[in-house]
């Protein structure tokens, strides 16, 4: 079929909506429901930004996966103040119209949907208006190709504009869809200092200050979260963003900071650092491992900047600096050092005191960053082996606060000792599995600090008192890097600030640090949401599982206590963000409530706490560390039609990417067939609500003390598919309707609602 488009045109507003839905086909038969007779073979949307105005243009093929042909149409939600000029279906090459409805009489065709189908699937879109097509053949395995063009105007919030295309309607899909990708093209007046997504990994290409190209782009899933994409445009040296969210008036609220680097003048504002790399070279690091590790050096040296300074301390039983002090790099110093390196050979003990000691003690200029990289395939052999003999003398030599990254190779290391050694000396671990590429990691590490552009970042706002902030140190911003701050604030303070706008109050944010040379101290005229706002609410997740990797590290260097364990098992619960040590909330027959599931996570803790070595450490290192650094609070979407595939179950999860259902130990439930039949008991519903099954019944962490029996009186009944049920509904936001919109035939609902709890069943 010819590939044909139709131009929408807008009179765009200012104050136009963010976006339009998505559509999806429902059959006309009412037998049939929306779910499970149709499928996505692709769905591609270009999403071009100039002048704030976004240009929109949807390209998806549809096809019926049944055996006979069905009568189907055409639904595209539209959002409250959104706005569409007119929109074309071509299926077959022959344009059908399709037909604009109000939001009064769009929901009465979403709920008569609902009511004839017995299913709930569109009651989410409640309060929506409404594209409608008329009814059209859809044969068995023939492609109907949808084209749909129009323009918009994203929504702006002071300096920072967000761009937002819905993807949620393609979980209906009956299997998983071969390709997804948006693509977002900015173009600013202003230089973009920062571009984020909360929902999706991108993938971002800075074709000049003022133009980037952002692109989230998948195979084979089905999307569960809407996109989102926010950038800034401003012309500052630094730039900074503050969101803000407080979910009321007496609880303290949360905050997100993006800290960036202005592309247009980074690379003038470079900082001339040191470098000193650690090499173990011990009998053990024989072969490969050797020779991949020289290649990762000599990547380092080559691409150092021309005012850095560096050296390489060898050490196995003994500890041998190829320089006696930091040289400056140039053709001679380089050359001697790598013809130093290709000669180095494996043997002898491990020696980490005495190399890291070394190390830090060359480290001396406080007006230059240093970077102390240290990789090591075993423990400590030689000299002091005690892990806190080593953590006191490595803390006493680093008197000018060097970062130090540690690379643990192979199974061997002590993952406790590696990343206590990191935690206090400002750095970062990473972990290299038998037979996975040395060289790889060590130099994709050194490529992101390689130009440090502002060094010993802090932090503050105006009359607010900031706690609870991960990462707990900023550290230093990189050329291309942008820093995500997470943290909470007090609620009192934030009452008190001046309110020149309805629901805002207005404060400055400081950003401070070394900056070319020099201590500098940016401030930002920054907007704090008051109690009740809509806007920002993922940033209170995204903090829980920054807080979540915070407590698991916590129990892993320092050992457990009663408080950790009950805030790790709260947090995990009530934000649905699945670990090792709480991977058992997703067992049915584990209550959500109670000493019950204290005792079991108490229990299952203290047979993890001395994992410190092998496949099970590093695993846990690993997971910890996707939870510290988590960028976004939710899935994106679902691999092979599932909340995570079982092949990343086996791996142990992919926190970074999803850390809702994560860490799940491959040997204990993997392999006993738990990992899967733990995901079937969890639900992530859009960015801010889990449910978990018990029984048969779906329940909300808010409902998870509730006995339908003993407290029947604080439970209003509902049956699914009444006039109570759809008045529900339309007193609802439109994540509570996404939770309604969840429940299936035979199943409970036990929600809790503007303060009141309701037990919805058939």
């Amino acid at each position: 079929m010819k590939n044909v488009r139709m131009l929408c045109s807008l009179a765009v507003l200012a104050a136009a909506s963010a976006a339009l839905a998505d559509g999806m086909i429902v059959p006309v038969r009412p037998e049939l429901r929306v779910r499970g007779h149709w499928a996505v073979k692709y769905h591609h949307v270009e999403i071009t930004v100039r002048d704030q105005v976004a240009n929109v243009a949807i390209d998806q093929e549809f096809v019926n996966t049944g055996t006979g042909m069905i009568e189907v149409e055409y639904l595209f939600p539209v959002p409250p103040d959104a706005a569409i000029d007119s929109m074309t279906l071509i299926v077959n090459g022959k344009e059908f119209a399709a037909r604009l409805m109000g939001a009064d009489e769009a929901r009465k065709i979403y709920e008569d949907i609902v009511r004839k189908k017995k299913d709930p699937a569109l009651l989410e879109y409640a309060g929506f208006g409404l594209y409608r097509t008329r009814a059209f053949p859809l044969e068995p395995g023939k492609p109907c190709k949808v084209i749909v063009t129009y323009k918009n105007l994203p929504k702006r919030d002071h300096d920072l504009v967000e761009v937002w295309y819905p993807l949620n309607t393609e979980k209906f899909s009956a299997k998983p869809i071969e390709s997804v990708r948006v693509r977002v093209d900015v173009k600013t007046d202003h230089d973009l200092t920062a571009v984020y997504s909360p929902t999706h990994d991108l993938k971002t290409d800075r074709k000049g200050p003022r133009h980037v190209i952002a692109t989230y782009e998948t195979k084979n899933v089905l999307p569960t979260t809407d996109f989102q994409l926010y950038y800034k445009a401003a012309d500052e040296n630094v730039g900074a963003t503050l969101l803000t969210w407080q979910p009321d008036r007496k609880t303290d609220g949360y905050f997100m900071m993006l800290v960036s680097p202005n592309p247009r003048n980074a690379s003038a504002s470079i900082t001339p650092k040191d470098v000193v790399v650690v090499l173990d070279h011990s009998g053990s690091m024989s072969g490969d491992k050797l020779a991949q590790a020289k290649q990762a050096m000599q990547y380092i040296v080559r691409n150092l900047n021309k005012e850095d300074r560096f050296n390489i301390v060898l050490y196995n039983d003994q500890v041998d600096p190829i320089f006696d002090k930091l040289r400056y790099i140039n053709g001679q110093n380089m050359q001697e050092a790598l013809d130093r390196i290709d000669r180095i050979n494996a043997t002898g003990g491990t020696n980490i005191d005495e190399a890291l000691t070394t190390a830090m003690a060359q480290c001396t200029d406080k007006h230059r960053p240093a970077y102390v990289m240290f990789l090591t395939d075993g423990q400590p052999t030689v000299g002091k082996t005690r892990e806190a003999d080593i953590l006191s003398d490595v803390a006493a030599a680093n008197k000018n606060k060097a970062r130090l990254f540690a690379f643990g190779v192979g199974y061997s290391p002590n993952v406790r000792l590696l990343d206590r050694l990191v935690g206090d000396n400002h750095g970062r671990s990473d972990y290299v599995k038998p037979n996975e590429p040395i060289e790889a990691k060590v130099s994709s590490m050194y490529a992101k600090i390689k130009n440090p552009v502002m060094t010993n970042l802090a932090a503050r706002i105006e009359g607010l008192r900031l706690k609870d902030m991960y990462p707990r140190k900023l550290g230093d911003l990189f050329d291309g890097d942008q820093i995500v701050l997470v943290g909470r604030y007090d609620a009192g303070d934030a009452r008190k600030l001046p309110s020149p706008t309805a629901g805002r109050g207005r404060t400055t944010l400081v950003i401070k640090g070394r900056y070319q040379g020099k201590e500098r101290a940016f401030e930002y005229n920054v907007a704090v949401n008051k109690a009740g706002a809509k806007s920002y609410r993922f940033v209170e997740k995204l903090w829980a599982i920054r807080r979540v990797g915070w407590l698991m590290d916590e129990i892993q260097l320092r050992g457990k206590s009663k408080e950790v364990i009950d805030e790790l098992v709260r947090l995990s619960r009530d934000y649905g963000i699945m670990t090792p040590y709480t991977s058992f909330l997703a067992d049915e027959r584990t209550p959500l409530a109670g000493e019950r599931m204290l005792r079991e996570a108490d229990g299952i803790i203290a047979k993890s706490l001395g994992v410190s070595t092998g496949e099970a450490g590093q695993r846990g290192a690993a997971n910890r560390q996707m939870l510290n650094l988590a960028a976004r609070p939710s899935a994106s979407a679902q691999p092979g039609g599932r909340a995570e595939s079982r092949a990343d179950m086996a791996r142990g999860g992919s926190a970074a990417r999803a850390p809702s259902v994560s860490g799940y130990d491959s040997k204990d439930a993997y392999e006993k067939g738990k990992a899967g039949k733990a995901v079937e008991n969890v639900r992530q519903i859009g960015n801010n609500y889990v449910l978990y099954r018990r029984g048969q019944i779906w329940m909300m962490p808010s409902t998870a003390k509730l006995d339908l029996e003993k407290d029947k009186d604080q439970v209003v009944q509902v049956k699914r598919f009444s006039e109570e049920y759809f008045a529900l509904a339309r007193a609802n936001t439109t994540e509570q309707n996404q939770i309604m919109a969840s429940q299936k035939a035979g199943e409970q609902l036990l929600v809790k609602f503007r303060g009141q709890a309701y037990n919805i069943a058939d």
